[in-house]
């Protein structure tokens, strides 16, 4: 059974997973659990019953898969929160100073966009518009308002390129997200 059907089980297999290692291993794997069941009662065709047993395993890699991937990003983001807030709380008054210069300097370059883009800028960062909505707003397409906003973060980008990496790190994202 398993040298007439391994093969095209592995290229089923690859449907799902896109790794050829995995999907030898699926396969692999559904028949080592046959045979550590012993006697399977099976009600279908042994194809059919092959086919489905590893299309069942590709989805619980493949949810496994999604679900490390969740984990890790979680524990990834907690800890740069985790050292965030450990820079944040070595700062002293001449740190909030320089916060300060900064966030100036933000809204300083904020004012030198064009007029449209200001807007569009405005609307989607500091009120939270979806690009949708700051179309309907401003009487433009969404992608005017996409065009507007790689303009807005490019310019600031360079505009503010004087500034300390970190610092721009921890104060862009919260302003720019």
């Amino acid at each position: 059974m398993f040298e007439a059907y391994y093969s095209r089980l592995c290229v089923y297999a690859m449907r799902y997973v896109e790794s050829k290692d995995v999907a030898e291993d699926v396969v692999s794997d559904t028949f080592y659990k046959m045979w550590q069941k012993g006697d399977v009662e099976i009600s279908t065709s042994i194809q059919s019953y092959l086919f489905q047993a590893v299309y069942n395993n590709c989805m619980y890699y493949i949810r496994q898969e999604v679900s490390e991937r969740k984990k890790q990003q979680q524990v990834q983001k907690k800890y740069e929160n985790e050292v965030a807030f450990r820079l944040l709380d070595d700062f002293n008054d001449q740190d909030s100073l320089i916060i300060k210069e900064v966030e100036e300097a933000i809204d300083e370059a904020i004012k030198k966009l064009p007029e449209q883009s200001q807007k569009v800028f405005t609307l989607k960062r500091y009120k939270g518009f979806k690009n949708k909505e700051v179309a309907l707003e401003l009487d433009i397409s969404v992608k005017t308002v996409e065009m507007h906003m790689t303009r807005a973060l490019s310019f600031l980008k360079s505009e503010l390129s004087e500034y300390c990496p970190v610092l721009l790190s921890l104060l862009l994202p919260a302003l720019l997200s």
